[in-house]
């Protein structure tokens, strides 16, 4: 189960064609009035909607997805992005219920934060996430890097995004 909110913030990536965002949702039972931020739906059929758009619109889409989910999730007022990226999974599991992965992050010697995404959700996707936290309200001064690596084909371990801040 994933907050309905969340969900919703889907078709705020559609901003241009939001006829498009709305029929791609409804096609996968996921009604606009059920995504209410108190709400929980199936995770499945988020994860079949988002599969839908990578395939009609295509994966950049889909990061802007990943990047407009940011500003819906619940996430502790008040942190800032590092500390945010150091606690992802459990503002994950705030935000779901039920098993559905984890995101494990570490920080290395030289400050940066690797997060290893092992979760049901499509790559391009995880990568604007981790996008949209960098560029959250929480980074306000403070510009980061996000670099994508690319997992193993249909393996837990979709991709690893590493996040370094860099210096202006």
């Amino acid at each position: 189960m994933v907050r309905a909110a969340n969900v919703r913030a889907t078709l705020d990536a559609f901003k241009l064609v939001p006829g498009l965002g709305r029929r791609i949702v409804e096609k996968h039972d996921l009604r606009i009035s059920d995504m209410r931020p108190d709400n929980f739906i199936r995770v499945q059929n988020w994860l079949n909607a988002l599969e839908d758009i990578q395939n009609v619109v295509g994966p950049a889409k889909l990061r802007d997805v990943g990047r407009n989910v940011v500003a819906a999730a619940d996430i502790p007022l008040g942190q800032d992005t590092e500390v945010i990226l150091m606690n992802l999974d459990d503002i994950y599991y705030h935000n779901h219920r039920g098993d559905v992965g984890h995101y494990l992050s570490t920080r290395l010697e030289d400050g940066t934060i690797e997060v290893r995404c092992e979760t049901p959700y499509p790559r391009n996707f995880e990568w604007g996430l981790i996008e949209g936290f960098c560029r959250h309200r929480a980074a306000e001064k403070k510009r980061y890097s996000v670099e994508y690596i690319d997992g193993p084909v249909k393996a837990a371990h979709t991709c690893t995004l590493v996040v370094r801040l860099l210096n202006l």
